[in-house]
């Protein structure tokens, strides 16, 4: 089991993030009951159950930073209905019958809700977020290190064997009306 500690850290550099020049995009092979893509925003279109879109390239030591941009967090009051996270490279037919009904951390990927709690074999600080926030993610491969940014708000963490995993950035939608794109 891998385990993800964070420790809070000072805060985004001043002039922004250092975000790759690479944005992912949504993976529109594998079917996403009750989700669209539309122009690359991924629009929850039904109220409950959950999706999981994930990104068409694994993250590797050249292609590691990635943002997703909450553009509404959609009609659900609770905090647990959206999740940013990875996914570990699973076999095809789990995907196409796991990520129209799965969150991340059901198929062992690791993710954070929008409440700031987490779900999969990690621990962290909170780190929040909602609509109009933009949820960076810098992955150090070889050093099995992870940094959430949102805002000035950081976490940093390590995930035992990450180096040796295939992971893809990720989000799982719950709740009608949740909008959300790879930046």
């Amino acid at each position: 089991v891998s385990v993800l500690n964070c420790v809070p850290s000072l805060g985004a550099p001043e002039g922004g993030s250092g975000m790759g020049l690479v944005t992912f995009q949504f993976d529109t092979s594998t079917p996403h009951p009750g989700v669209r893509i539309e122009d690359e925003i991924g629009v929850k279109d039904t109220n409950g159950g959950w999706v999981t879109l994930k990104a068409t390239k694994a993250l590797s030591p050249g292609n590691h930073q990635w943002g997703v941009k909450i553009i509404d967090q959609g009609d659900g009051t609770d905090g647990s209905g959206l999740m940013v996270g990875l996914l570990p490279k699973l076999p095809q037919h789990t995907l196409s019958t796991s990520l129209g009904s799965k969150y991340l951390s059901e198929m062992g990927g690791w993710c954070i809700s929008r409440a700031g709690q987490v779900y999969g074999a990690w621990r962290c600080e909170k780190l929040m977020f909602g609509t109009g926030a933009v949820v960076e993610v810098d992955v150090d491969l070889s050093r099995d290190t992870l940094t959430l940014t949102c805002g000035k708000d950081k976490v940093v963490g390590h995930i035992t064997g990450l180096k040796d995993t295939e992971v893809y950035p990720a989000v799982s939608l719950y709740y009608i009306n949740q909008k959300v794109m790879f930046v």
